[in-house]
């Protein structure tokens, strides 16, 4: 005899099969198509298309957008945040802090490349549909404490005491997601080939620690009495 297979009343739910979570799956496509042509363009249809379902099953998942952004956001972009800032502790280096959150964001966007195409056209822009339930979950504090050992270099004149704290915190995330948001189009440009994440990142970090670290003082050259 056959098993049999329970099939559920309400439509447009999937059949389960061994190791593939329709899901995770669904989710998947979403965030790839998000970072291929924006939110309001990736309709439900495209979503199903993308894994070969059917938007029914969508639905079943997800009731409407609204649920699926949250969904996104709670489920994907939350993880990704938590594993860039969870690290960073009151007290820390304030160096060695920017170089950590420089490398996770790159093994983070290495994981999950939707991202930085997102982050700049859902959440920075005023108009993203992620905007404000992305910026509900940004990690503040964690921030203020960035902000705050990189004040504490600045009064020990070990940085450099033109630049705004809370400024190099958006300028490294700034660097990191526009890099990696163009980096395929600069090497198209230019025909090169795309920058690895390890090359990026030494970019980066160079640019920014060369510019936080306090600048040297000019030699003062002794004047010769005159004879």
């Amino acid at each position: 005899m056959k098993p049999s297979v329970h099939k559920s009343d309400k439509p447009g739910r999937p059949v389960s099969s061994p190791g593939r979570d329709a899901r995770e799956l669904l989710l998947s496509a979403a965030t790839e198509l998000f970072a291929e042509h924006g939110v309001a363009a990736t309709s439900f249809a495209m979503i199903a298309k993308r894994v070969g379902m059917t938007s029914a099953m969508v639905h079943y998942y997800f009731a409407d957008r609204e649920q699926l952004l949250d969904v996104v956001v709670e489920e994907r972009l939350c993880p990704f945040i938590d594993y860039v800032w969870g690290p960073v502790k009151p007290g820390g280096d304030p160096v060695e802090i920017i170089a950590g959150l420089v490398t996770r964001l790159l093994e983070g966007i290495e994981r999950a490349p939707w991202v930085p195409s997102t982050w700049m056209c859902e959440i920075l822009n005023e108009g993203g549909l992620l905007r404000g339930r992305a910026l509900r979950r940004l990690p503040y504090d964690k921030v203020r404490t960035v902000a705050a050992a990189i004040q504490q270099g600045q009064a020990k004149q070990t940085l450099n005491p033109d630049l705004n704290p809370l400024l190099v915190v958006f300028s490294m995330l700034g660097l990191v997601m526009l890099h990696m948001a163009t980096v395929g189009i600069w090497a198209e440009i230019f025909h090169r080939r795309p920058l690895s994440r390890h090359a990026v990142g030494r970019h980066i970090t160079g640019l920014l620690l060369d510019g936080l670290r306090h600048p040297p003082q000019p030699a003062i050259k002794k004047s010769r009495r005159k004879r």
